[in-house]
């Protein structure tokens, strides 16, 4: 368990990258020093970003116009059209002067309009909640989910998507830890006091996950019944 000050925001360099990682992250993750120290160590990102804390450019070292691209992407009945195209991070040279170009890919997908609205309402509360006006933007980048990745083109655009849907339900259950037992809200100053409460809440949140498991094979009856023969059934 790491503890840090508020002031201190997340990045990869906190953690230990090994050789042939694929490191997935959301958006709190995504800057350029973050990008450079996971490719450092021959591994590969796959991070949501925005379009302001990843700074996106062509070959040519000019800025990638993201909501143009995204404007080209579309849904239909039959699916969603994915976007898949070259993009470069501007990185410190290790131990240099000067910036590295790091290659990659920006993976995107555009949203439903229900999810499109639920995203908005979502930037709509933090700007409130931050006491800034929310960019038009800002809100028209919420209609579409992209990623930045390393991972070159054996690694389609759906799988690179597909990776990160796999995570997103990592995110889900912290969402349920904090609305059902607070986990979001340290209500400890001290460092030790701090640590207790933090590892007591993980504790029941390790029973309510196993629970959680149990009840999916609780049966009414209280013994589980050996299955027959599969058969036929008409489903209504």
């Amino acid at each position: 368990m790491l503890l840090t000050p508020p002031a201190q925001g997340e990045t990869p360099r906190r953690f230990s990258v090994q050789t042939g990682d694929i490191f997935i992250a959301d958006p709190g993750f995504a800057n350029a020093p973050g990008v450079a120290h996971v490719i450092d160590a021959e591994a590969d990102v796959i991070v949501r970003t925005n379009l302001v804390t990843l700074p996106l450019f062509t070959a040519h070292g000019g800025r990638f116009d993201m909501l143009a691209h995204l404007r080209q992407l579309h849904t239909a009945e039959a699916g969603a059209e994915i976007g898949d195209w070259p993009v470069w991070v501007k990185a410190d040279k290790a131990g240099k002067a000067g910036k590295r170009m790091i290659k990659g890919r920006l993976c995107a997908v555009k949203k439903s309009e229900a999810a499109t609205q639920a995203g908005q309402r979502r930037v709509k509360r933090e700007s409130q909640r931050g006491g800034a006006q929310v960019q038009p933007q800002t809100l028209e980048a919420a209609g579409y989910v992209f990623v930045f990745t390393t991972l070159d083109s054996s690694y389609s655009a759906e799988q690179v998507l597909e990776l990160y849907r796999m995570r997103w339900q990592i995110e889900l259950v912290f969402k349920r830890l904090k609305s059902l037992l607070g986990l979001g809200h340290l209500k400890k100053h001290d460092e030790m006091a701090a640590r207790a409460w933090l590892q007591g809440k993980l504790m029941v949140a390790c029973i309510f996950e196993k629970l959680l498991a149990m009840a999916e094979h609780i049966s009414p009856w209280g013994f589980e019944i050996e299955p027959a023969a599969p058969r036929a059934m008409r489903v209504a």
